[in-house]
């Protein structure tokens, strides 16, 4: 009886699925997956992605010191060259920096996300990049244009300017030159000058 009761126990733990190793092994991993699947959300993505290649403006100040010794060394040089017109001084007053404006290559891209759980929840997620290069020919930048700063005013000292006729001169050069009207020039003979 003995040796039946432990042949029939053996018998019994071969087919008992749960005694053999590799069987208990596949079961957690079973497990562990059903587990998994009911933790990690299902996902559905949605990408859209825009690409356009857009030329923007980049503006770059330049300074106003440099425009105005540049402006008055060329005055000077010009109105010491009219008649009854000795050395010249140029003094030019201006509003505000000029600017230069560049063009510029803009990306925008735009990713729409959409995430569902088992649970039915839904989760919208929108990522934007904007990427934005200065666009260059041959080495250098592209220059779109170029703004000079307004010119509130300018005086002229000159030898010769007590004369009216080359004092009239003067203003009418520098109006001209300077692309202003002749209201906003200052004409006034050097110091000891009659």
């Amino acid at each position: 009886m003995l040796e039946e009761w432990i042949r029939k126990g053996k018998e019994d733990e071969q087919n008992n699925f749960l005694s053999n190793s590799k069987m208990k092994y596949l079961l957690v991993i079973v497990i562990c997956m059903g587990l998994l699947a009911l933790i990690w959300p299902s996902t559905k993505t949605n990408t859209n992605v825009s690409t356009p290649a857009v030329q923007e403006t980049t503006k770059e100040v330049i300074s106003s010191s440099s425009i105005k010794s540049s402006l008055a060394r060329e005055l000077e040089a010009i109105l010491s060259q009219i008649d009854g017109v000795g050395n010249v001084n140029v003094s030019l007053t201006l509003s505000s920096e000029g600017i230069k404006t560049y063009a510029s290559n803009i990306r925008d891209e735009k990713r729409d996300i959409q995430e569902t759980d088992n649970r039915g929840g839904k989760k919208t997620t929108v990522e934007q990049n904007v990427t934005r290069d200065l666009a260059v020919s041959s080495g250098t930048p592209l220059l779109v244009e170029e703004k000079m700063p307004e010119i509130l005013g300018v005086l002229v000292v000159a030898d010769g300017a007590s004369n009216p006729k080359v004092m009239e001169r003067l203003v009418n050069a520098t109006a001209t030159l300077l692309d202003i009207s002749p209201h906003k020039v200052t004409v006034m003979p050097r110091k000891g000058e009659i």
